[in-house]
């Protein structure tokens, strides 16, 4: 097993954990005796946290020719599974199947641990490119992370709309290889 399948494995477990809670919350709320008053924000920021996910994941496989020789490559290439996981669990609510449960309350009270990890994510998956693979800072990534963080500050529906919607956008374009050079999360 090379160092990169190694990390590969590693990077596939976390990814898979924050994956886990957002489709288990998902199943939750579709066990509930009680309907919950289900919030197209908040399902619609899951939706972009799996999408950003699974692309971080699959934005790995540039990796598989750089030569790991120091340990905080390899930091610099897991710290954005964590944050995604982080993520994960903030958005998910813990749901008891025989409580009313709002799911636009819920959200708006967790925007702050959601929004600074889902930041913390971006600029550690940016950092990376940078450290790892040599990129230079993109203005992308960078207004990706302060973009990130507006949410956190406000309960302003239009302001998480457009951002939801931004982010959206960006992981779509960029999923079907509509952003030049575009492989990886932000590179």
């Amino acid at each position: 097993m090379t160092l990169f399948e190694f990390l590969m494995a590693l990077a596939s477990v976390v990814i898979a954990i924050a994956l886990t809670e957002i489709f288990a919350g998902w199943g939750r709320l579709l066990r509930t005796h009680v309907v919950p008053k289900i919030d197209w924000l908040h399902l619609g920021w899951t939706l972009v946290v799996v999408l950003y996910a699974i692309q971080y994941w699959v934005g790995i496989w540039p990796y598989r020719e750089v030569q790991f020789t120091l340990i905080y490559q390899v930091w610099f290439l897991i710290f954005p599974t964590l944050f995604i996981v982080l993520v994960s669990y903030a958005i998910t609510p813990d749901i008891d199947p025989d409580t009313n449960l709002d799911l636009r309350d819920y959200y708006m009270s967790r925007r702050g641990p959601i929004f600074i990890g889902l930041a913390a994510f971006i600029a550690t998956a940016q950092i990376a490119d940078v450290i790892i693979l040599g990129f230079n800072i993109n203005w992308t990534g960078g207004s990706l992370v302060v973009i990130a963080l507006l949410p956190a500050l406000t309960k302003s529906i239009t302001v998480h709309s457009v951002v939801m919607t931004f982010n959206l956008l960006f992981v779509l374009v960029n999923g079907f290889g509509l952003v030049p050079g575009g492989n990886g999360l932000i590179n």
